[in-house]
């Protein structure tokens, strides 16, 4: 028989390598599937919507702060069993103002904890290439996208 060999991984995937998003996506599914079967968040359609993932970038979504605290008691579950810990510093947490201001409750919520690390709320954030504003229009990432083809027209 041969001999069994051990050794040691010292670094995961390599950033910016072509296997990367999927290996850490097979890797994390545990994860991705426990929420999304959570039948917690926003029912679209009779669908409940509620994790939006592309690699390492994850959006959890709710419509409530009781769901989303539940969403984030599931997080935390499974990075423990996976041994992957979040990043609190680019964690951030929004709520989107209604359109209709006799729909809006309060701007004021208690505020998430990620392993006993608080998350901050924000009312915008660069999600995938995107400003996200919590007003639900695109007015800024517009205007980021014209300062930015002025930019490059300037540069021809």
């Amino acid at each position: 028989m041969g001999e069994c060999l051990l050794f040691i991984v010292a670094n995961g995937t390599r950033q910016g390598g072509v296997l990367s998003p999927y290996l850490f996506t097979r890797f994390v599914r545990p994860l991705i599937a426990a929420i999304t079967q959570s039948k917690l968040g926003c029912n679209i359609g009779g669908s409940f919507v509620n994790l939006l993932a592309d690699a390492d970038d994850m959006v959890l979504l709710s419509p409530s702060w009781r769901a989303m605290q539940a969403l984030i008691k599931l997080l935390e579950l499974f990075c423990t069993k996976l041994d992957i810990v979040c990043n609190t510093k680019n964690t951030v947490c929004m709520i989107f103002k209604p359109k209709s201001s006799d729909k809006h409750i309060t701007d004021d919520f208690p505020c998430f904890a990620i392993n006993g690390c608080k998350l901050n709320f924000v009312s915008q954030f660069r999600y995938l290439g995107h400003m996200l504003c919590n007003n639900m229009t695109d007015d800024d990432d517009i205007r980021r996208e014209i300062k930015n083809l002025f930019v490059r027209t300037n540069m021809i």
